[in-house]
């Protein structure tokens, strides 16, 4: 059985067989210099939810859901080939510091939505082709170090508990 081949992987690998591709960087940094308020950092997943006591304003998360901010964020980088998506710590296991492990797909997915609007829409205004990568990020936990300096054999997480939260 062959897997379909998306007319987006095809020009993606024409370009880089062309020129040198840029990749964006620093979306937390330059949504951080925005200053959205908490509004901004909501979506109808989590309207119910005080997510300023959950992911605090101002740390480099990946919550952002307002199309507004993507779009901000994709015309300040017009220049970049591929624009990464705001998804750097959505993982369950970084998601379970604010309540949110159920949420993590949701956030990958929508991040991915709003870069793609992004690279359209400053596309469509210079006919230059954008591209989207997804963007994995570390978790906040380590398998290699002991939080408990007591127990230094005990590991906050598995290998396959980063293997099922990666995949």
């Amino acid at each position: 059985m062959t897997v379909p081949v998306s007319p987006k992987r095809n020009a993606l690998l024409a370009a880089a067989r062309e020129r040198i591709l840029v990749l964006d960087g620093a979306m937390g940094t330059m949504i951080q210099g925005l200053q959205y308020d908490e509004a901004a950092f909501r979506g109808a997943q989590i309207s119910g939810v005080d997510i300023r006591d959950r992911v605090g304003l101002g740390q480099d998360q990946d919550v952002v859901i307002a199309l507004d901010v993507a779009v901000e964020v994709g015309k300040a980088r017009a220049g970049a080939d591929i624009v990464a998506t705001n998804t750097f710590s959505s993982t369950s296991i970084a998601q379970a510091d604010y309540d949110m492990s159920d949420l993590a797909y949701e956030l990958n997915l929508q991040g991915a939505r709003l870069a793609r609007a992004a690279a359209e829409r400053v596309s469509a205004e210079d006919g230059k082709e954008r591209f989207v990568a997804g963007a994995l990020g570390p978790t906040n936990r380590t398998a290699s170090i002991s939080p408990d300096v007591s127990n230094p054999g005990y590991r906050a997480v598995t290998f396959d508990d980063l293997r099922k939260a990666y995949g």
